[in-house]
């Protein structure tokens, strides 16, 4: 997983426990032999709309699906006197 993917799934993750969103996030990023890095809150706030907009046109997609009520069918009929006889 490259550095991009594990900030992004690391945020959607807290998002999912945290209030109000990127105001209460901090996020520190350590890497072998590397000093430890704080993520800029712009940078996180970036993620934050980023993450919404996708919920967002999941939750779109999601309302586009089937609804009962919605489309056409067909009701097949046979006239008086067709069909199987008795």
């Amino acid at each position: 997983m490259d550095r991009e993917t594990t900030i992004q799934l690391t945020i959607k993750s807290l998002l999912e426990v945290v209030q109000t969103g990127a105001k209460n996030i901090e996020i520190a990023i350590m890497a072998p032999g590397k000093t430890m890095e704080l993520l800029p809150g712009d940078q996180i706030e970036a993620y934050v709309k980023n993450i919404e907009a996708e919920k967002q046109e999941e939750a779109a997609k999601k309302k586009t699906g089937r609804t009962p009520g919605t489309g056409t069918a067909a009701i097949l009929t046979r006239g008086v006197g067709e069909g199987s006889e008795s």
